[in-house]
């Protein structure tokens, strides 16, 4: 050890014996620490910024704004007193530090990987040209660690708490839309959850109607006894006054497989389209003898369970390196070329049919729109070209989707977030939420977000009040059943009693946005 010292000593003496070369070290190492605080500051700026452009409040960024402003002092002035006088061991640390953190966003961001040999190179100049000594004398450099050590964990803890206060206290307060179109998705088949049957008999029919509900049938476009279940509902509705849609949804599950490598491949993309436009040519002859069309024809582009499951498991685990790396194998999986040749046909077949047609999208989508580029919407197999193709986008936010998979309820903040980003999107974007009830799923897991009829008229509440003219609701079936067959003129009441709608925090659902917003603000330099 003594002798590493010793070689590191001479080093330092014949760098330092060359002024010049000498100083052109230290501008190095500054220039490096200088560039590492920006790209840091960019980082946690840009979702702060990007999240108020959504429409989402300065409030719900004070997490990372008590990170961010200490960051702002506290970078700035290591990088100050290395310049000044070499002071080396913090700045060292730093340095250590983001290239670590940088050598893991590289796994996505290739950009990055420039960064990582720039600070390697400062790490072994700095450990050389660098003093670890204090100034002063020990006691006194101990005395100020131990103070600075002291004023850093107590700004650390400002993190923690603003989550807390955050959750506990709500941080929004709207009152509803009692004029919102609400409709109520009625399963034909096996999805997420078991198919539970629901006939259209004269007295529902009738109970929508007077509770101004319409409804979503959902089709499951190989699955022939969906389409006889349709043709059912479709005889029921007709010359009614009962809104309706239509969402046709392909099996995705069995084209990926139970276990997928990446979220979603050309292939794949090019598997759903051509399945939707062999649906929408059946849709079609379905439709032939009905008096009143669908408003609308969605074509459902979320990810399939095993899909979903993946990205949330490595997001719920904080997996850093396993989520860069399944988001870059995915992300450059998927040509989006592709997607707008085969979203143009699409829409193409359902212009010559006459029938407005819309997209149903991962919410994370919503995000991805900010800068105008297609870097993670291509996992659920639009662009931004091919979005406007198409006369309404419906943004999936389901409440016990990532309630499931996050190991917990994310609370009324998913509906809250998310509401204001797509009411800021204009009038053609809507949402979908749910699923109602205790129920469950198809993997005998339990979802009990919905237990009460008041959560659910909070989460609705929430996504009308922020602007939001179309909410889609899962599920009809879910609903009765767990509800009885008063359920929808109870739930009416509800909504009609109920004015304010409140939402607490949930960091969980922040964070998940951020990171896709994080993903967007380096884009340039993904290569």
């Amino acid at each position: 050890m003594n002798r590493f010292i010793l070689e590191r000593g001479k080093i330092r003496k014949q760098i330092n014996s060359n002024v010049r070369f000498d100083r052109y070290l230290h501008i190095y190492i500054t220039a490096v620490l200088a560039v590492n605080m920006v790209l840091i500051l960019y980082a946690m700026l840009s979702v702060t910024v990007r999240m108020s452009l959504s429409g989402v409040g300065l409030l719900d960024s004070m997490p990372i704004a008590l990170y961010i402003l200490p960051l702002m002092i506290f970078l700035p002035l290591m990088i100050k007193s290395f310049y000044q006088s070499r002071t080396a061991a913090w700045n060292f640390f730093i340095l250590i530090v983001a290239t670590v953190f940088f050598s893991m966003l590289s796994l996505l961001v290739r950009g990055f990987v420039i960064c990582v040999i720039f600070n390697m190179v400062a790490i072994v100049l700095i450990f050389i040209l660098g003093r670890f000594r204090p100034k002063g004398s020990f006691r006194s450099a101990g005395k100020k660690s131990i103070a600075y050590f002291l004023l850093m964990n107590i700004l650390g803890l400002t993190f923690p708490v603003s989550i807390v206060v955050m959750g506990q206290v709500p941080i929004a307060q709207v009152p509803g839309n009692p004029d919102a179109n609400l409709l109520l998705s009625v399963p034909l088949a096996d999805f997420e959850f078991p198919y539970v049957n629901i006939t259209p008999t004269g007295s529902l029919i009738s109970n929508l109607t007077s509770n101004h509900f319409g409804v979503n049938l959902r089709v499951l476009e190989d699955d022939a006894t969906s389409w006889s279940r349709l043709r059912e509902w479709l005889i029921a509705l007709n010359n009614t006054n009962v809104p309706y849609t239509i969402s046709l949804s392909v099996d995705r599950g069995s084209i990926v497989g139970s276990v997928p490598a990446v979220i979603g491949t050309s292939d794949v993309i090019q598997q759903v389209y051509q399945s939707h436009r062999n649906a929408l040519s059946q849709l079609v002859l379905e439709l032939e003898s009905i008096a009143i069309s669908p408003q609308t024809i969605l074509f459902d582009m979320t990810l399939s369970a095993p899909e979903w499951q993946k990205l949330m498991f490595h997001t719920r685990s904080l997996d850093l390196i396993g989520f860069t790396d399944l988001m870059r194998d995915s992300i450059y999986s998927t040509d989006p070329m592709i997607i707008d040749q085969e979203s143009s046909l699409l829409a193409h077949q359902a212009d010559i049919a006459g029938l407005s047609a819309g997209l149903i999208v991962e919410s994370f989508v919503v995000d991805d729109i900010q800068d105008n580029d297609n870097i993670a919407m291509r996992l659920s197999g639009v662009s931004i070209s091919s979005l406007a193709l198409w006369d309404s986008i419906t943004v999936s936010s389901i409440r016990s989707r990532f309630s499931l998979e996050m190991n917990g309820d994310v609370g009324e903040y998913l509906v809250e977030s998310y509401s204001k980003s797509i009411a800021t999107l204009g009038s053609s974007y809507s949402i979908l939420i749910g699923e109602v009830g205790n129920v469950t799923d198809i993997d005998g897991r339990s979802e009990t977000v919905y237990e009460t009829l008041d959560t659910l008229c909070v989460d609705i509440n929430l996504a009308t009040g922020n602007g939001v003219d179309i909410i889609t609701i899962n599920s009809l079936s879910s609903l009765l059943t767990s509800f009885g067959s008063t359920a929808l003129t109870d739930l009416r009441g509800l909504l009609d009693t109920t004015s304010i709608a409140s939402a607490t925090y949930t960091f969980r659902i922040y964070a998940y946005r951020a990171v896709f917003i994080a993903i967007d603000a380096f884009d340039i330099i993904m290569l």
